[in-house]
Order: structure tokens, then sequence, then C-alpha cells
């Protein structure tokens, strides 16, 4: 049971952590004028893409925590954050349909899995080089 709730807990931290980054990188964007106040659409494509940029380092960061604090299987930890994410991105994709472009929408909900993966195998790389003695 132990390794059940380390499980869960990895899990929650990757998500914690990319939702605490992102959320405050909003807010503090919004409080320095980058970004428009929550319900204003978002239309400039500069601002879409220093968002996506943004989720994507904090999604891949968060991933990898999961797969970090995770006490077996790396990757699958990783990706069962992926799931996670891709849940509430098409949740969150439903409700801001009319506040983004639609390529942005598509193009993030295409991603959650690749930043999930690109996490997990950060960590398995990791691992690896720590099994290999140095020459």
């Amino acid at each position: 049971m132990p390794s059940i709730a380390r499980s869960i807990g990895a899990v929650a931290a990757g998500f914690l952590l990319i939702a605490m980054l992102a959320f405050g990188t909003g807010a503090a964007l919004q409080s320095a004028g980058l970004m428009p106040a929550a319900g204003v659409p978002i239309t400039d494509t500069g601002t879409v893409l220093l968002e996506a940029a943004y989720v994507a380092i904090f999604a891949i960061a968060g991933c990898w925590l999961a797969a970090f604090l995770a006490p077996s299987h790396p990757m699958r930890h990783a990706l069962i954050l992926g799931v996670l994410g891709l849940a509430f991105n098409v949740m969150g994709a439903v409700a801001a349909w009319d506040q983004r472009p639609a390529w942005s929408i598509l193009l993030n909900l295409a991603l959650v899995m690749p930043y999930a993966w690109i996490g997990g195998r950060l960590r398995e790389q990791q691992l690896q080089r720590a099994r290999v003695p140095a020459l």
C-alpha cells in the first residue's frame, strides 16, 4: 500500500507544480499588462505563443517531478499525469473555445502527451546515467 500512496503523491505533486507555476505566471503576466485579464479573449499570436511556451516548460517539469518521485516505473507516472492533464485541458478547451484561436487550443491538446513523455524520458535518462559507471 505505501507504494500506491507514493504513486498518487508523485502524480499529485507534479500536477500541483504545473498548476501553481502556470496560474502564478499567468497572474504575474496579467499584472504586468502582458496578458489580458481573465475572461478577455486572447487573439494576439505572440501572446498565445508566450502562454503555450511557459505551459510547455511547466508541463514537462511537472511530469519530470512525477517521474522523479515515483516509487517505480517513472515513465508510467509521467504519462498518468499526462492523461490527467489531457482531461483537464479538454475541459479547459471547451470552456475557452471562443477565448482563443482554435489552432492554439487544438495544438495545446495535441502536445499534452508529448510533454508528459518528454518529462518521463528526461527522468529515465537521468536514471540511466546514474547506473552507467564513468570511464
